[in-house]
């Protein structure tokens, strides 16, 4: 068998880690926020399989007086948000929260690469760096309108080669009926691509397990950040086949709001954003047809960025850029 078929037809996770766990015990790369395994729950597998072939221990879940008492609230948030000023903290990533009044908008620089950013202006909330050389980055960015959340992206990107076990692991993702749409992107053998879209529920539950993605939204809600309860998250996952037999990863998480413009309501109620319920909730289709044809689109800016072809304020980005939650000036 060839290196580029062995790329994507490895062993089980679980029967590499028998041999791997000494080596990955001290790296901690993926932090997946827990309200996206909540609302995909194909996730859950998927980031459990990336952190325990890596050696993170995911935190334990908080207890509950019984197994259907509701999931205990996060933890109190530091003081704007990002502990230690950015310093390491105990076995964790380095973080930084950079000033939340910077501007950002078109496309910018991302883990020796380019980041398009769908339209509007972005804030960034917070940047982390993980692995014992610092090869996984991410970055965590919001965008609001008439004071509410439009839009949430969380990128993550390696800038050295990682396991082959991430790319099956992130490929799984991409295979649950429960999306509303699942597409994998025809490419060379030594490249996976993949997009999904679904939903989450944010009301009511904690918005992470994991210490990046808790705080920045712990953060976004000390600024005074108002989230609609429900999110459309679309997904695009790309990794290639790297020379040591690794893979060089990204992973683009975009969360938008259904909500209309400058509100907290949405077309349909929290529970009724199933797959399966979507045809009775007109409103609600639209929007996920809309995001659907966007990402069908905007893929192809991700995957420029990842190999650096983009240009910023370019005319095809322009084009591209506009997400069915972005509100441009003069709406």
């Amino acid at each position: 068998m060839s290196a580029a078929s062995r790329l994507w037809h490895r062993a089980p996770i679980w029967r590499a880690m028998l041999y791997c766990i000494p080596l990955f015990t001290a790296l901690t790369l993926l932090y997946p926020p827990a309200y996206l395994t909540r609302a995909v729950p194909a996730l859950r597998p998927v980031f459990d399989r990336i952190n325990r072939t890596l050696g993170r221990t995911m935190p334990p879940p908080a207890p509950s007086s019984s197994p259907d008492a509701p999931d205990a609230a996060p933890p109190a948030p530091p003081v704007d948000g990002a502990p230690d000023n950015g310093q390491q903290t105990a076995g964790g990533p380095q973080l930084a929260a950079p000033p939340i009044t910077s501007d950002l908008a078109g496309a910018i620089p991302f883990a020796g690469r380019i980041l398009p950013l769908p339209a509007g202006t972005w804030h960034p909330v917070l940047t982390t760096q993980s692995g014992p050389h610092g090869e996984l980055l991410s970055n965590v960015l919001v965008r609001a309108e008439g004071g509410v959340v439009t839009g949430v992206i969380i990128a993550r990107a390696s800038t050295q080669s990682l396991p082959l076990s991430t790319v099956d692991s992130m490929n799984n993702g991409c295979h649950d009926d429960r999306n509303y749409l699942s597409k994998i992107v025809p490419s060379a053998s030594k490249v996976m691509e993949c997009w999904f879209t679904s939903h989450v529920q944010i009301e009511g539950q904690p918005l992470s397990d994991s210490v990046d993605i808790q705080t920045a939204f712990n953060r976004l809600h000390v600024l005074g950040f108002p989230i609609p309860y429900v999110m459309l998250v679309a997904t695009w996952n790309y990794a290639e086949a790297a020379t040591d037999r690794g893979a060089n990863i990204e992973n683009v998480t975009i969360l938008l709001s259904p909500a209309r413009k400058g509100t907290m309501t949405l077309p349909a109620p929290p529970e009724q954003w199933l797959k399966q319920a979507l045809p009775q909730n007109p409103g609600a289709e639209r929007f996920v047809n809309a995001a659907n044809g966007w990402m069908d689109g905007w893929t192809t800016m991700l995957r420029r960025g990842f190999h650096g072809d983009l240009t910023n304020g370019s005319p095809e980005l322009v084009r591209a850029s506009r997400d069915p939650a972005s509100v441009l000036p003069g709406e």
